[in-house]
């Protein structure tokens, strides 16, 4: 029995044996054994990304912590994806997402970052040799700080024009660079001199290829130590030489300063190497080229030169009597040996008798190298920069000697050693030069000479250049329109943020406080701060810029895109993200204009001044605004400014409104008549700065005039009032109290804070 059963299940096994190959058979698509995969499918999970809160300055990493799993159920953290960014070094809420690839999964996530208090900066700083970002930082933090108080003034636009060039004029760069421009001064030229008309009318001569412009003024000075207008040292700077020259870099995107009297770079004495590999020191020597010789005019009598060559005693006998003389540009002119931030050990001391000269910091080490001795460390590019200007070379010591103070007052009193020396010399007409073929790099300058024509009016030079007697002029704004699709139309950036200067006195107390014989009553409402916030957001800087003014650059900052914090990287300062990040709640898209903000500050401003009775319902509030006289594009400028201020600063709420009275001053009395004395309401004013020295220029802002040319007043920088977040020399992060006055000290060397607040020398 048991046999027979087992008999029928063998033959039923077959059976069903039979079926399944005839199924699988009939399949259309063969199912491979080895791929199927009998494992349940589970839900893909990230773990760990709940919503956080962090402090200020701490480390976050979004991935910490964080893992996921994919539907298999294995780790698949290597597969998150976040976006978004959390900020920690500023408090409020970010959003991160979470994704996980290959998964329809996403989680978001709440990061926190929560305030740290601020504590006042105690102790000694130098951010001059700091790294970029750090500079960059309190370049900003101080810039924000002046736009958010206008204590520098309301920015209104930069002097940016347009140059037109000539058609042969075939340029060195193509786009405007920081310093070199578009390097005119190593361009050339497709066309010689016999294809264009020289200044008497007809066409000059063939192989001479003279480079022609217009100035307005006469030079007012031969002597590069007394000079202090920019016509003379426009001049200057072609005949003659520099200790340390710009040049292209190699691919032409930007400049290399390199050694052009000097055979190479400065040599560090004493030096320490920073934790950023920097060296500073305060000694550097200098190493003259040999080789240089002086060029003279062929009407200057040379008959008691002994010597035509150059070296470094030439220029060690030169700082020597420009101290003991006091030459401007020895003692005050910027670039200088006793107040600017590369001044020399003793100088000072030495002009004022209270050292002899050979305590001063200048040695002469041997006939090919100077000693400099500097009061504040610097590095070899502080060096470099301080000496790269026609103002620290040397002058003909033979020649002076000879004939004293008659050194320097015409072309034919002085020697030369630049690529250039003048030739010819007219009044009111002509600077003549022509290339020195003395020059130690002669061939490095294309032009055979240079015709600078004295032309007074802007208009008369316009039209010199389009009778072809000029290679390159400034686009007067009202030919704009004709010839914007010129093609030798460029572009110059603007060097100068002109602004709306304020006398913020206030009170006569206060006015007769900073000048005691002073008679102006100060206007209230120019002190108060909601005011000055109403007076930014009130100008349509774009309007201004290009429909009245129209060959100006829009502009709501103190520093426009021509300046750099870090000279040797030579990025524009406006460029950098922290001067990008600066006024960022000000209204940036419309460049700061917002009418219904400025009305909105006037309201405050006259709900504090009517609530203390300075001001009553049904006043006129009269404001003076000076501007400069004799052009018509600055009269468009003030009817503009008025028009858009008593739009903007009428209220109806007190029934009190503006008036504006607009009037020309002449220039530039408008500054030492009015501004710098504090004898105005509001006016019109902008100082330029070096380019390269962003940082240095923040001077001209500090309230105790220690740049020596405030034109903004009633306001005090010495407060510690700015918060700055940044990374010290230990490498942590810290958020402290600075001051305006104390940040510029310390980004331009050693200084001693106490409590926010720089100490000055008188008081350590």
């Amino acid at each position: 029995m048991k046999s027979k059963l087992c008999k029928i299940l063998s033959v039923l096994l077959v059976l069903v044996m039979c079926i399944s190959v005839f199924t699988a058979c009939n399949d259309t698509e063969p199912v491979d054994e080895e791929e199927i995969d009998e494992t349940p499918e589970k839900e893909a999970t990230i773990i760990g990304a709940d919503n956080i809160s962090i402090e200020e300055l701490s480390e976050f990493d979004p991935l910490e912590g964080v893992s996921a799993k994919g539907t298999d159920g294995k780790d698949a953290t290597s597969n998150i994806e976040v976006t978004g960014e959390v900020d920690t070094l500023k408090s409020g809420e970010y959003e991160l997402t979470y994704k996980l690839k290959g998964t329809d999964l996403s989680v978001t996530r709440v990061v926190t970052v929560t305030s740290v208090e601020a504590v006042l900066a105690n102790g000694t700083y130098n951010f001059k040799f700091a790294s970029a970002d750090t500079r960059h930082t309190f370049m900003a933090a101080a810039e924000d700080y002046l736009l958010h108080n206008q204590h520098g003034g309301v920015p209104l636009f930069a002097n940016a024009g347009f140059n037109l060039f000539s058609s042969r004029m075939q340029l060195a760069s193509e786009t405007n660079l920081p310093i070199l421009g578009f390097g005119v001064v190593y361009s050339t030229m497709a066309a010689d001199d016999s294809n264009v008309l020289m200044e008497d009318g007809e066409k000059g001569n063939a192989g001479e290829y003279t480079y022609r412009i217009g100035e307005r003024e006469n030079p007012s000075e031969w002597n590069q130590w007394k000079s202090d207008d920019a016509t003379t040292g426009d001049l200057m700077d072609d005949y003659y030489d520099f200790v340390y020259r710009y040049e292209f870099n190699e691919d032409k995107s930007g400049y290399a300063l390199v050694p052009s009297m000097a055979s190479e770079d400065p040599i560090s004495i004493e030096g320490r190497e920073l934790p950023n590999g920097k060296v500073v020191s305060r000694k550097w020597q200098i190493k003259i080229r040999d080789g240089l010789e002086w060029k003279f005019n062929e009407n200057t009598d040379t008959s008691m030169i002994t010597d035509t060559s150059i070296n470094a005693t030439d220029f060690y006998e030169t700082y020597k009597i420009a101290l003991t003389e006091k030459w401007f540009r020895a003692i005050s002119g910027g670039g200088d040996f006793c107040t600017s931030t590369h001044k020399i050990f003793n100088a000072q001391e030495y002009v004022d008798g209270t050292a002899e000269w050979e305590d001063v910091g200048i040695k002469l080490i041997d006939d090919n190298t100077i000693e400099f001795h500097y009061v504040d460390e610097q590095s070899q590019w502080n060096v470099k920069y301080g000496l790269a200007s026609y103002i620290l070379t040397p002058i003909n010591i033979e020649l002076y000697e000879a004939l004293g103070e008659r050194y320097g007052i015409d072309e034919k009193s002085i020697a030369y050693h630049g690529p250039y020396y003048v030739d010819y010399y007219e009044s009111d007409k002509v600077v003549r030069m022509k290339k020195n073929d003395l020059y130690h790099d002669a061939d490095r300058f294309f032009y055979t000479g240079r015709n600078i024509y004295i032309i007074s009016e802007a208009e008369m030079e316009f039209q010199e250049f389009v009778a072809g007697k000029l290679d390159a002029v400034v686009l007067p704004a009202a030919h704009y329109e004709e010839y914007k699709n010129h093609p030798g139309l460029k572009r110059i950036p603007g060097a100068t943020t002109f602004r709306i200067n304020i006398n913020g006195f206030g009170t006569r107390e206060n006015q007769i406080e900073q000048f005691p014989e002073s008679q102006w009553e100060p206007e209230p409402i120019l002190a108060n701060h909601d005011f000055k916030m109403g007076l930014f957001h009130a100008i349509d800087r774009k309007k201004l810029a290009e429909e009245v003014m129209k060959t100006s650059q829009t502009q709501m900052h103190l520093f426009s895109n021509a300046y750099v914090v870090e000279a040797e990287t030579g990025i524009p300062y406006r460029d950098t993200p922290q001067g990008m990040a600066v006024g960022s709640d000000l209204s940036p898209s419309t460049h700061g204009y917002n009418l219904d903000a400025a009305r909105a500050y006037f309201d405050q401003a006259l709900d504090s001044l009517v609530g203390e009775g300075v001001y009553n319902s049904g006043d006129e509030i009269t404001i003076e605004f000076y501007y400069f006289s004799g052009s018509e594009t600055q009269e468009l400028m003030a009817s503009y400014l008025k028009d858009a201020m008593e739009e903007a600063f009428m209220s109806e709420k007190h029934n009190i409104k503006v008036i504006v009275d607009v009037m020309p001053k002449d220039f530039p009395g408008i500054y030492y008549d009015h501004m710098m004395i504090g004898e105005f309401d509001t006016a019109l004013g902008g100082i330029r700065g070096s380019v390269l020295d962003a940082a240095g220029f923040l001077d001209i802002f500090s309230s105790d005039n220690r740049g020596g040319f405030t034109i903004n007043w009633g306001v005090d920088t010495s407060v510690p009032e700015i918060t700055v977040l940044y990374m010290n020399m230990e490498g942590e992060l810290v958020k402290e109290i600075w001051s305006f006055d104390a940040i510029y000290s310390a980004l331009t060397g050693e200084i001693e804070i106490v409590d926010g607040a720089e100490v000055k020398e008188e008081e350590q």
